[in-house]
């Protein structure tokens, strides 16, 4: 691993080193015992959202808390499942299935469906690197794959802006994930798995130790270590309609298979010449000719005719992944010591290593970027003047146009993540301060691999010199494969520093009690290293994006707790950001808390919060990724090509680059909400909240620019549009896009509004049993997007399509668990829903089109309804046996045609619909 040294990351450790020095020398001062405390007193604690100790853990924001108990109840196994399977998860969130996103590999929750970027992953209250890898080439994440599970206590989501303690990207919320501290005992989990329909096969094993008591033995040391294993599911192994591209069978559906004119195994050719001598890229077919096949159809793929020719018909969606093979091992450590009351210490340590491989279509020789090979042709003469055997009419003297796919070039990649991250700290209280600092040093370094993109520069040579057997591809050496499609491979790293340090005490009485006041300072560097996997653009086929960026930040923060009256608490808080590439900004927040009755609570916020451009966005930096287009809105275009192969949805070209004069993202947030609890074991929440966003970085919405380029208008300002070649079946037609570039801008505003409903019962049901029931729901009354004076409404809708995996913004989400415990039994039923979506997206189309198929297309989404069902039964104190049935009823995803992130269904909602019914069986021991 090379560890890069800076200026910045000198000064951050220097600056960790001495701080945490005299603040462990200040602590160990204080030495006198605290007061006892009162056997019916209740420990004050400090929750998300807050610099203060309270026992009263309801704040004027609203929290929701799921425990390591409750997770493993519901068969959850990973940090990401857990995070992504709350109801405030919405549009942009990065799901694991998404094997050819800019970001594979890893998983991202995006609250409120602000994007993974709005979102802020705490570990403990402390910053971790983000992801190597940005989202769509422009957002940065803290991947949830690379937090230990089994390590983690608990999780708290602060669904509320707060960037006025915690600072840039909290704007939708935080995810504050608590590891434990304090554990004693010994324990293991040993699971397998697998699904009904094949493939998925999942192995896992957590252990874990913990000796001394921080209250008796003055020390606690921890240690976990995790492994576990999610094998492949193929394309192939799950049915119609999620196995093909040929969707022809419904009503409006299409066939986006190759047809005539397409790249299949087999080939395809019509005799042609070259429109610039010797340029085999610019081939220009015969008049009246017709596609036919290079050699012979194989039993699977018949021959087909059409008006474009004769094919052979190849169903391409079968070389995909339902789910890529996962393959994750971590483990961490913690050592705290206590020696009294007013003072502790710790030093943590975690490694994640998370291994993913995907696998697609193999690729084909007529790709269009980066160098557009739409019309490339056998030459009739190879370039030491013998007839090309590889061309039919070669003895006629002709050339030969080719739509070919590489069958004996496979197409994968390999994705190997590494997450090292170190935090020390003290805690404690002196001269009436309760104090806390940290440091954290972490670094994640990213390895990729792709196999199987063709080299532009090989290619070129193979055609004209013959080398590759298009007719024969079985008499193909490796050393010639080798050539033909070289691996690529690039290293991305991340860096986070920080030092952060805090204090609260009480400052002066109030009718309700004593004011506290919180104040804090943190100082971070960091960094991304993202360097371009195709940097030559040598690589056929593969969208490119580089990053590269360091800064500094220093910030400082306070909060003011004032009770005014025992019923009436309001709290005060503000943060001041200084960054070292773009400067400074202020963030407050105001929350009250009133309780007109015991049993009642009402509660409401005002927050201002931002966003910092990423290096993505602001610095060395560029991006190029592709989203599917029809021309399902554009019939006369359709027409004008004779509705050739060259029609057919296909692969448009996004091309974005970092603007340096972005300014921050600013929102306003407010929340108003009501908890009722008219008992210890029944509660039930309800909040509203609405965020606006002002000066929104984004990519200049491409609907406007394809419109005009396809009714012959003037390109908008800001927009390069670049047009493919001519379709060889209509060359005299208008070319379809190749690419649409823009750079990032400060567009003018989103704004979101909605309500979280919580529900949370415990009770005793007869014959012993014990009830707990939890429903955690949100509803989207809206989700708007503004630029250039247009306003975008995108609740309910598959929009926006070009964010992250084009999942859509549904309007409803909800999961309700309950758990029923008699005696030595337990079991958990969960019951999950999403709602359905219209697949439509204005900004993209220019108007309600549907985003697939033709007018007869039923243009929506399904709701996706899923049960699990888990269950245990402790044989002893020490093992209990468990079995698990995710999705219990086999329900199957979203049919979801327009989603580019899978064959036809939606994984960022439905994945376990098209994993379908899985079982799992367990151990666990407990000593």
């Amino acid at each position: 691993m090379k560890y890069q040294i800076t200026r910045g990351r000198l000064l951050a450790t220097s600056m960790i080193v001495g701080v945490a020095t005299l603040a462990g020398f200040a602590a160990n001062a204080q030495t006198a015992a605290a007061p006892a405390q009162d056997d019916n007193s209740v420990e004050a604690v400090v929750v998300t959202g807050s610099l203060l100790r309270r026992t009263d853990t309801a704040t004027p924001s609203p929290v929701t808390v799921q425990t390591q108990e409750s997770l493993k109840a519901q068969g959850i196994t990973t940090v990401a499942d857990a995070i992504r399977s709350l109801s405030a998860d919405n549009s942009g969130s990065v799901p694991a299935a998404f094997g050819n996103g800019f970001a594979a590999g890893s998983t991202g929750v995006a609250l409120r469906g602000l994007t993974v970027n709005s979102t802020l992953v705490l570990i403990d209250g402390l910053r971790n690197a983000s992801y190597p890898l940005a989202d769509d080439g422009q957002r940065s994440f803290v991947d949830l794959n690379s937090i230990p599970f089994n390590a983690v206590e608990r999780i708290e989501t602060l669904k509320d802006g707060a960037s006025s303690l915690y600072g840039a990207d909290a704007i939708g919320g935080v995810v504050n994930i608590i590891m434990k501290s304090n554990y004693q005992g010994m324990g293991a989990d040993l699971s397998v798995g697998t699904s009904q329909h094949g493939g998925g096969d999942q192995y896992r094993f957590n252990g874990d130790i913990g000796h001394g008591d921080l209250d008796t033995d003055k020390y606690n040391v921890y240690f976990d270590v995790e492994y576990q294993l999610d094998k492949r599911i193929r394309i192939d192994q799950r049915g119609y309609p999620f196995n093909t591209f040929d969707l022809s069978g419904i009503p409006g559906g299409t066939n986006d298979n190759p047809g005539a004119g397409g790249s299949t195994f087999y080939g395809q050719i019509k005799r042609a010449t070259m429109g610039t001598p010797g340029d085999i890229s610019t081939g220009v077919a015969l008049a009246g000719e017709l596609w036919a096949p290079l050699r012979t159809c194989a039993s699977d793929s018949p021959l087909t005719t059409s008006a474009g020719g004769s094919y052979c018909a190849q169903n391409t969606a079968l070389f995909g992944d339902v789910q890529p093979k996962q393959e994750r091992v971590a483990a961490y450590g913690r050592f705290t010591v206590k020696p009294n009351d007013n003072f502790q210490a710790y030093l943590s340590t975690s490694f994640v290593q998370s291994k993913t491989s995907t696998t697609g279509a193999p690729r084909t020789v007529s790709s269009s970027t980066p160098h557009n090979l739409s019309n490339i042709v056998l030459p009739a003469l190879l370039s030491n003047g013998q007839l090309n055997p590889n061309n039919p009419f070669a003895a006629q003297g002709y050339d030969a146009l080719i739509r070919y796919r590489f069958s004996d070039i496979a197409n994968s990649a390999n994705y190997t993540n590494r997450m090292l991250r170190l935090t020390g700290g003290v805690e404690g209280s002196a001269a009436d301060w309760n104090y806390r600092a940290n440091v954290v040093i972490a670094h994640g370094w990213l390895e990729s691999v792709n196999y199987g993109f063709i080299s532009y520069n090989a290619l070129i040579d193979a055609v004209k010199n013959g080398t590759y057997n298009f007719v024969d591809p079985s008499k193909n050496s490796q050393a010639v494969r080798d050539a033909l499609a070289p691996p690529l491979a690039k290293t991305s790293t991340s860096d986070l520093d920080s030092i952060n340090f805090q204090a609260s005490r009480d400052v002066f009485n109030l009718p309700g009690g004593p004011a506290q006041l919180g104040i804090g300072g943190e100082f971070r560097y960091e960094a991304v290293n993202d360097p371009a996997l195709n940097p030559v653009n040598d690589a056929q086929g593969l969208g490119n994006a580089r990053t590269i960026g360091n800064r500094t930040v220093a910030s400082a923060f306070a909060e003011l707790g004032m009770p005014v009256l025992d019923n009436l608490e309001v709290n005060v808080s503000g943060r001041y950001d200084h960054y070292s590439d773009f400067g400074g900004n202020l963030s407050p927040k105001i929350g009250v808390k009133y309780t007109p009755i015991k049993t009642v609570a009402l509660r409401a916020t005002v927050s201002k919060g931002f966003r910092a451009p990423s290096f993505s966005e602001s610095g060395d930096s560029a991006s190029q990724g592709f989203t599917n287009f029809s021309f399902a809105n554009y019939p006369d275009f359709v027409t004008a090509h004779g509705g050739s192969e060259y029609t057919k949805t296909y692969s448009l070209s996004n091309i974005t680059a970092a603007n340096p004069d972005l300014k921050p993202e600013k929102s306003t947030s407010y929340t108003f909400g009501a908890v009722w609890a008219p008992t210890r074991s029944f509660s039930i929440s309800l909040d509203y909240y609405h965020i606006k966003k002002n000066d929104v970085i984004a990519q200049a919405s491409s609907g406007d620019a394809i419109a005009a380029y396809y009714a012959g208008e003037a390109i908008p300002a800001g927009y390069t549009v670049i047009a493919d070649l001519p379709d060889p079946d209509a060359p005299s037609a208008l070319p379809r896009i190749l690419s649409v570039a823009s750079p990032y801008i400060n567009a003018d505003s989103l704004r979101t509004s909605g309500m979280d409903l919580n529900v949370q019962n415990t009770m005793y049901l007869p014959a012993d049993i014990k009830w707990t029931s939890n429903l955690d729901a949100t509803v989207l009354f809206d989700f708007k997007y503004t630029q250039g004076g247009t306003t975008y409404n995108y609740v309910g809708k598959q929009a926006p399509y070009v964010l992250s995996s084009g999942a859509g913004t549904p309007k409803y989400r909800a999961s309700w668990s309950n758990t029923f415990t008699r005696g030595p039994f337990t079991t958990t039923g969960t019951l999950n829903y999403v709602s359905g979506l219209r697949s439509i997206d204005e900004s993209y189309v220019g108007d309600q089109t549907c985003l697939y198929g033709d007018a007869d297309f039923k243009c929506h989404t399904k709701d996706f309804i899923s049960v699990d069902l888990t269950g245990g039964y402790d044989v002893n104190d020490h093992t209990t046996v468990y079995a698990d049935v995710l999705n219990l009823f086999d329900v199957g995803p979203m049919f979801n045609p327009a989603n580019y992130a899978a064959v036809n269904w939606n994984p960022t909602y439905s994945q376990s619909g098209a994993v379908g019914r899985y079982f799992r069986v367990g151990v666990r021991l407990k000593y």
